[in-house]
């Protein structure tokens, strides 16, 4: 909140000390937005070979370009080689607040069966994570989320086998790990044989998706060295994408045991809330920040995609919220940082892309100012003339 300090010699002018209580109270104590914010929108064009999901404080993106992980900023795309392999399809999956990134590279070995290694990089060192299994030379390992400790969460391939595979091939499970200090351990499951830790926050708490004893996928919390199953709206799957520092999680959630709809949600004190996209149309909730701001994307009335902003208990569509001038459709949502940026891919007039969003003041709140300026300089010249008439 921006507060005024006016140093001035007591004048009789009743009209001037209201005007000025007024000024104070209304104008300048009076929120940056409005309950429904506007936003201007920025294309980035990078080229068709690059995909960006993450956007940092600083207003970087992070994603792939080339087929490798990267980064795009001030105009320069900043392509990361971290392994040997001729040709691999690589991207960075998650970011910290102090620099960390985690990132995966992938490609296929013999009969196309996966190989993936997650890393770790921080101030230009790289550091390749491993994987919670060791047989065989085709190992799995996704790094989904980092902290500002470096703590390190995903999902990797363990020794434990499943049944089938073709000979020679043999499956087995992935489970949700996390990586600190050198070593990966397992986070194990709520019952049944898959999992994936999506994000962790500052404080240690991790989130993600395993399955439970009858096979559901189911969003878990996982604190104090133990999983717990967060739930759902009244179906049999739910799904955990992200927490912040305050222990927000959000995620998306079946509503039946169709499993046809799904409801974005914000989980919170144990209990998990719809975030009011609509219970016959399916949302999902991708990213929060510190301030509580969620960004996610829903099928409208007419089953097309549609980005949304979730905050202060309101749910707006984000395409509503630009000028309708500029004819932008704004689809799926990646990405919001603290300073309420967000990340999204967008439509105009047919052409497709990645784009910014960034909040602006609604005009209503430049006339305030701009008033509210003018009417302090005639107030200060009223004072001016005051002083020197005494």
């Amino acid at each position: 909140m921006m507060g005024v300090f006016i140093h001035h010699r007591k004048i009789d002018m009743t009209f001037g000390r209201s005007l000025l209580s007024a000024l104070v109270l209304g104008i300048f104590a009076a929120p940056v937005f409005a309950a429904s914010p506007s936003y201007s929108v920025t294309m980035v064009d990078t080229g068709a070979w690059d995909s960006w999901h993450l956007i940092d404080n600083a207003g970087t993106l992070y994603g792939s370009s080339m087929g490798f992980s990267a980064s795009y900023s001030n105009g320069n795309v900043n392509v990361m080689h971290l392994s040997d392999s001729p040709a691999p399809s690589g991207a960075v999956l998650a970011i910290s607040k102090a620099g960390h990134i985690a990132s995966y590279e992938y490609w296929t070995t013999a009969r196309d069966y996966p190989d993936a290694d997650g890393y770790l990089t921080f101030n230009g060192t790289t550091t390749r994570l491993g994987a919670l299994g060791s047989y065989y030379t085709s190992l799995t390992t996704f790094a989904y989320g980092v902290n500002d400790a470096g703590t390190v969460v995903g999902e990797s391939r363990t020794n434990i086998r499943l049944p089938g595979g073709e000979p020679g091939y043999p499956r087995f499970e992935n489970h949700a790990f996390i990586y600190t200090n050198g070593t990966m351990r397992d986070l194990g499951t709520l019952g049944g044989t898959a999992s994936s830790a999506a994000a962790i926050n500052n404080g240690g708490t991790i989130v993600g998706t395993a399955q439970n004893a009858s096979r559901d996928n189911r969003a878990f919390i996982y604190q104090n060295g133990r999983m717990s199953d967060l739930g759902t709206f009244g179906g049999s799957s739910s799904l955990a994408n992200d927490i912040n520092d305050a222990g927000l999680v959000i995620g998306q959630s079946t509503r039946d045991q169709s499993g046809y709809v799904t409801s974005a949600f914000v989980y919170a004190n144990g209990a998990m809330t719809d975030l009011g996209w609509g219970a016959q149309r399916s949302s999902n909730a991708v990213d929060i920040n510190e301030l509580g701001q969620i960004v996610g994307y829903g099928a409208d009335a007419s089953g097309q995609q549609r980005g949304f902003i979730y905050q202060n208990g309101q749910l707006l569509q984000l395409d509503t919220a630009v000028d309708p001038l500029d004819n932008w459709i704004i689809k799926t949502t990646y990405s919001i940082n603290d300073n309420g940026l967000i990340l999204a891919d967008a439509c105009k007039l047919g052409v497709c892309g990645t784009v910014v969003l960034s909040p602006v003041p609604e005009p209503e709140t430049y006339a305030m100012m701009l008033a509210g300026l003018g009417l302090l300089g005639f107030c200060a010249r009223r004072r001016a003339r005051a002083a020197r008439a005494a």
